[in-house]
């Protein structure tokens, strides 16, 4: 009988040893015991970490590089960023500088039509499996060879540039057929905060334990979706913490905005917070720069055709 105990305590040596001498079958049962503990919010982080980096070893059934899961975001407006005063109270609050929230204002209405984004954020074994295919010399800094541990084989991948996200992207279009690309930032905050403004993928108050931030003290990346507390309103999860992510658009202002800056279209905007900092850059209305991000990642969408959604076409539609 497997001790569960050893399991999940993220002893990562000891665990490896206890896999390798088992059967198919009882390693079948392990990863259908570690997804169950993944996903269970009543245990213990350090439980759940450890579930997913055995998870990691014995191959994730839920990181699937040419079918990656995704989470449907209705057509429809949403309420886009801050109001300037909020973004005042918001920086006292935080004790940061009152620009780095001006820049997420005002708070103005969008319209989107449907699309899909990735439950979770590409992950290491996945931009391995795109550099194997591509020969791309794009190795992470963090890995000490070609490849990755095993066991951070469904932690989301980070330190890579804008160029090699795109690339992937394009590379999973032309492998799976179906268009993937980098969200927008409108698309990456209304897939985060839904069609209400809450400040937080979960709502209004900031919960250490339901992602991995600074406050977390976790100190590293952490497998995707051990923070099902954290889930966003279309259910994609790993949105606050973790990695940062890339967005699509370049740094400028908001329509309406009295707010100037002289570095407007110099960098890329990314968005979520990361692992190495604090709750401030978790909240979905937060812009980060590339410049100036921790550990960056990236997540994929699609445009979604209603086939997609699981609904028929109208009647007189191509």
């Amino acid at each position: 009988m497997t001790d569960e105990a050893l399991l999940l305590s993220n002893r990562m040596p000891a665990i490896e040893s206890v896999l390798a001498r088992l059967g198919d079958a009882e390693l079948e049962a392990v990863i259908t015991r570690m997804l169950e503990t993944c996903a269970d919010p009543t245990l213990d982080l350090l439980a759940r970490i450890s579930a997913g980096n055995v998870l990691g070893l014995l191959g994730d059934p839920r990181i699937r590089p040419l079918e990656p899961a995704m989470c449907a975001v209705p057509r429809g407006p949403f309420s886009m960023g801050i109001p300037a005063d909020e973004a005042v109270a918001v920086a006292r609050r935080h004790g940061i500088p009152q620009a780095w929230m001006l820049k997420s204002s005002p708070r103005h209405t969008v319209e989107l039509d449907a699309f899909e984004i990735a439950r979770f954020p590409v992950t290491e074994a996945e931009f391995h499996a795109f550099l194997r295919d591509t020969d791309l010399a794009e190795q992470p800094a963090h890995w000490l060879g070609d490849a990755p541990p095993a066991y951070r084989a469904n932690h989301p991948v980070h330190g890579i540039s804008w160029q090699a996200a795109l690339l992937y992207a394009e590379w999973v279009s032309a492998r799976s057929g179906c268009h993937y690309r980098i969200p927008t930032e409108a698309e990456w905050e209304k897939a985060a905060r839904g069609n209400d403004v809450r400040a937080y993928p979960w709502g209004d108050d900031f919960h250490a334990l339901r992602c991995n931030t600074r406050e977390g003290g976790v100190g590293g990346t952490t497998p995707v979706g051990v923070y099902p507390q954290g889930a966003a309103a279309c259910a994609a999860l790993d949105m606050a913490g973790n990695v940062e992510e890339y967005t699509a658009d370049l740094y400028g202002p908001y329509p309406g905005t009295e707010f100037q800056d002289a570095a407007f279209g110099s960098y890329r905007m990314t968005r979520g917070g990361v692992y190495s900092l604090d709750a401030d850059l978790a909240r979905c209305d937060r812009r980060h720069g590339s410049p100036f991000a921790g550990p960056t990642g990236f997540r994929l969408v699609r445009s979604a055709a209603d086939e997609w959604l699981g609904r028929s076409l109208p009647s007189g539609s191509h």
